[in-house]
């Protein structure tokens, strides 16, 4: 099997190629912009290293939210176009799912910016339930809330890619994950 996945929601560049039992990767602090200009550079250094062509890949997956709307989209349309390139099929990661992966019962979070927070209740590493939080609220979210990955965002990306190729969890379309509306849209009205 030959994969690839990226995240792009949030101030890292996270990308994973996997390649049968060999993995390679890049892991990237850009801050809150960058994704753009970098992302696709970044993906030929990996699949370089690889040895591998768009072409080459079975599977090309995307953390698709919560997360940073412009990187949402980035990562949402770079890899909605990296599937056209061949016949790959698609895989969705929810950002949730990595703060949960491997971890029983716990509530995970995203940041929202303006003090606001994206959460989710988990159960074994599946989403149970969301929420979104505004800053007046804050003092409702649980105080043994997971912010963080367990470990490095490079192999949780990696696990939960692998762990859902070997299940099937495919889909047709990548669905960017937006618990609100954009900045733009909530000042629209």
């Amino acid at each position: 099997m030959k994969a690839l996945a990226i995240d792009t929601t949030n101030t890292n560049l996270t990308i994973v190629v996997i390649d049968d039992e060999k993995s390679y990767y890049a892991e990237l602090e850009i801050g809150k912009s960058g994704h753009s200009s970098l992302l696709i550079p970044e993906i030929k250094k990996v699949m370089d290293k690889a040895g591998l062509t768009p072409d080459d890949l079975d599977v090309v997956g995307a953390v698709v939210g919560p997360g940073s709307f412009t990187g949402i989209r980035i990562g949402v349309s770079a890899m909605t176009a990296m599937s056209f390139s061949g016949s790959a099929k698609r895989v969705v990661v929810n950002y949730f799912e990595l703060i949960a992966y491997s971890r029983e019962q716990i509530t995970a979070g995203v940041d929202a910016g303006h003090g606001n927070t994206y959460l989710a209740k988990c159960d074994d590493g599946k989403i149970v339930e969301t929420a979104f939080v505004e800053e007046a609220d804050k003092d409702s979210i649980p105080h043994d809330t997971y912010y963080d990955l367990a470990m490095p965002s490079h192999v949780v990306l990696e696990k939960v890619l692998r762990n859902k190729i070997e299940n099937g969890e495919f889909v047709q379309v990548f669905e960017p994950v937006y618990m609100r509306k954009s900045q733009a849209e909530r000042n629209a009205k």
